[in-house]
């Protein structure tokens, strides 16, 4: 029998609705959206459950109601009797990582991850930056023709073999898209509000380093692969400045994957709203076995 990891989900895969079920049927899943409501100040499960796809996918909105979904979807995980063994995160994913393997307290959690979203989403005004999806290109052409377009943008999440996200200036990611398709390179731009990890982000970084400076975090009781550099993390040492560059710096999702099934992960559990994560397993991990608790 292989290792199992555990894998929460990003932004983007946020729903209305989402662990509704879950938190009517299970004590543990209703304290986490109790906890994130008292932590905040406002009613976090009402907005998941009742709230409008328009309000769910705001920034402000979006990372804790996904933060509370995740580590919701993990409860009904472990209630089912899964037992991990090591935990990954994508994005904001990795908070609900960093809780679950006993970093981060819950009650920090949504404080932290608040006021991330309010930093990434000030850090750059609506309308000035973008991202884009781009599907089946080639790493290193991709990022060479990231540098030949004017402006700025860059790989931001290396997602899948066949998928990379890049971000950066609107105009610029604009150029990019119009560069791919001339090159008959399949790329849908997301609807996003914030160019998520690039450098635009730094003033985001910065904001969330002073909020680090003040949450006590522990070492992990397994180990948690990070998203800036695909490797674990078994001390807190080092965790505040990598939750910090993470925020400016590309996800390396696909070398995440690649490290977990390297160290003996063959099954792995999405916990979260959506299969996302789960079909960028099937797609980097051809014999992994990939669950999603939703």
């Amino acid at each position: 029998m292989g290792k199992t990891a555990v894998l929460f989900s990003g932004q983007g895969a946020q729903h209305p609705g989402m662990m509704k079920e879950a938190y009517e049927a299970l004590p543990a899943a209703r304290r986490v959206f109790d906890v994130a409501s008292d932590a905040l100040g406002r009613d976090i499960a009402a907005l998941c459950f009742s709230g409008s796809q328009e309000e769910v996918n705001l920034t402000h909105n979006t990372q804790p109601c996904v933060l509370a979904a995740d580590l919701a979807a993990y409860e009904v995980a472990k209630a089912q009797g899964m037992v991990a063994d090591c935990f990954a995160g994508l994005s904001l994913g990795e908070y609900a990582a960093l809780v679950s393997a006993g970093c981060l307290a819950l009650e920090d959690a949504f404080p932290l991850i608040q006021l991330r979203a309010d930093a990434m989403q000030s850090a750059v005004p609506v309308g000035q930056g973008a991202m884009a999806a781009v599907m089946k290109a080639n790493p290193e052409d991709l990022r060479a023709l990231c540098a030949s377009v004017e402006g700025y943008v860059e790989c931001a999440n290396y997602n899948s073999p066949s998928q990379i996200v890049v971000s950066g200036e609107a105009d610029a990611v604009d150029l990019l898209i119009a560069a791919c398709k001339e090159r008959k390179i399949r790329v849908v731009k997301i609807p996003v509000s914030v160019p998520a990890h690039c450098k635009l982000l730094e003033p985001a970084a910065d904001a969330l380093a002073d909020a680090l400076n003040e949450v006590s975090l522990n070492d992990p009781t397994v180990p948690v692969y990070l998203n800036v550099d695909a490797c674990p993390i078994t001390t807190a040492e080092s965790l505040r400045e990598k939750m910090v560059q993470q925020v400016k710096s590309p996800v390396l999702w696909v070398d995440t994957l690649q490290n977990l099934w390297a160290d003996g992960c063959t099954t792995f559990i999405e916990c979260g709203p959506g299969t996302t994560l789960t079909g960028f397993v099937k797609k980097t991990l051809k014999e992994a076995q990939a669950i999603s608790v939703e």
